[in-house]
């Protein structure tokens, strides 16, 4: 799979626009529920190539890349709803702005062609062997690093996801905040990676990944667990920024862990493991918290349960074989 890397990646920019429009175009509630399911495909498949062919053309700087990878889309996490508030007030319908948007992803999808349809041509070529590529995939899940990494993202990851869902009801239900100061405290919990990835991915390369992920998943869980206790005043910003520093930042650390120890030709697939694990059980996250709020009293009760299960990672983490980073070595 890896000499079609570049085509990958373009495709899932066409896709992408393809599927915006499509959702534009939805007749009715049942297709727009399918569509808009489709339309999230392309985004994670994107991740499979890029966060593998970037592991490849930096294996001495693999963290910070990687974390580049995902600064990118902390500033579209950020950016995205406000470019479509802004639209949405021009245009006055939905389903212009997902018009306007299929625009840019089609013209991102020439570029990407243009300058990326070669990068994964380069270099060895791993097994052609459908037998050999399905072998080293299942070797994969036996290496006991992978396996505790894996499910150190997991625990993470359902955490993280309760947290982002619930979030805007326990600000504006239980907190009694407006929408623009739940909105604010929402841009602080998910926006703000966009200072910390590129930091702690080059810290991760200098000193190791599990010198960043174990404090990092302790720090995490300590501002999820002061949460509540924290009130609605500014100690809850300080609280949301802090979860916010560690909240995708620890996720790329982990892909970047992972593919510290998969052999060449893998790391496509070691990549899709843990996004794939992770978002098919990430599906369900929300409902598992709900089972939270609703038997431990409240909102305010997702920030406890996400607390735990992030220390859990922590712990998970620190008992991982991991090897040195290469600078480290050096």
């Amino acid at each position: 799979m890896k000499r079609y890397w570049g085509m990958m990646l373009a495709g899932c920019m066409f896709g992408a626009g393809a599927l915006f429009a499509l959702v534009g175009m939805s007749p009715n509630f049942p297709i727009l529920l399918i569509t808009t399911f489709f339309a999230s495909i392309p985004g994670a498949l994107w991740h499979l190539p890029s966060a593998a062919s970037l592991s490849q053309l930096f294996p001495d700087r693999r963290g910070w890349a990687i974390s580049i990878h995902g600064f990118g889309a902390n500033l579209g996490n950020v950016a995205g709803p406000i470019m479509a508030a802004a639209i949405l007030g021009l245009v006055g319908s939905w389903r212009s702005v997902l018009f306007i948007y299929a625009v840019p992803a089609f013209m991102m999808g020439v570029f990407v062609w243009w300058s990326l349809r070669d990068i994964g041509k380069g270099g060895d070529d791993p097994p052609t062997e459908f037998s050999a590529h399905l072998r080293d995939t299942f070797g994969i899940m036996k290496n006991p690093v992978v396996l505790l990494l894996v499910v150190a993202a997991i625990l993470r990851g359902i955490g993280l996801d309760a947290v982002f869902a619930w979030s805007p009801f326990y600000l504006e239900e239980t907190l009694g905040k407006g929408h623009l100061s739940a909105g604010i405290h929402y841009s602080l919990l998910t926006g703000m990676g966009i200072i910390s990835a590129p930091v702690m991915g080059s810290l991760s390369d200098r000193f190791g990944r599990k010198s960043v992920l174990v404090p990092g998943f302790l720090l995490a869980a300590a501002f999820s667990l002061v949460t509540v206790i924290a009130g609605e005043g500014v100690m809850l910003m300080v609280v949301f920024s802090g979860m916010g520093l560690f909240s995708f930042a620890l996720h790329q650390i982990i892909q970047a862990a992972v593919l510290d120890v998969v052999g060449k030709g893998t790391e496509a697939a070691a990549v899709g493991l843990i996004f794939g694990i992770n978002g098919i059980l990430g599906a369900a996250s929300p409902f598992l918290g709900f089972l939270v709020i609703d038997n431990f009293g409240g909102y305010g009760a997702v920030y406890y349960y996400a607390g735990i299960l992030t220390a859990l990672s922590a712990l998970l983490t620190l008992f991982a074989p991991m090897k040195m980073a290469p600078r480290q070595m050096a």
